[in-house]
């Protein structure tokens, strides 16, 4: 009896230990089209996000990150007329950096990326706020 709990334990450790640690996150790319799901701030230490709200009912915003290190950014009006914004991007450890003009860039920090979701922080000096967004992959 004392085998077969000790078996059970070890299978149920080893069962959870390579469901945490297989999942395909740790090869998951920041290439690709992200639709934006949420933003928000950090408030007293704590997360506040809020649906993502478009200006458009038929289009959503967007980033489209593509592998030659540039990058579009889609937004689409109340009248669903839609304006890119073209920059270039790179990715050093958990920093990314978009720059879209010398005197336009904006550092983030990827809080969390897997295949189908992105979460990203920058820190706004004007505001002295900590802003957030979440992302999934169109």
């Amino acid at each position: 009896m004392k085998k077969l709990a000790l078996l059970f334990v070890s299978v149920l450790t080893l069962s959870l230990l390579s469901s945490s640690c297989g999942s395909d996150d740790d090869e998951a790319s920041i290439e690709g089209s992200w639709e934006f799901i949420k933003y928000g701030e950090i408030v007293d230490g704590e997360e506040v996000l809020y649906p993502y709200e478009n200006s458009c009912s038929s289009a959503n915003d967007y980033s489209e990150i593509m592998s030659n290190g540039t990058l579009k950014d889609y937004y689409y009006d109340e009248d669903c007329l839609e304006t890119i914004d073209n920059g270039t991007w790179t990715k050093n450890g958990n920093t990314l950096t978009f720059t879209y003009s010398p005197d336009d860039i904006t550092v983030l920090e990827i809080v969390k990326l897997t295949s189908s979701k992105l979460k990203v922080k920058f820190y706004d000096e004007d505001e002295q706020t900590y802003y957030l967004a979440e992302l999934q992959k169109k």
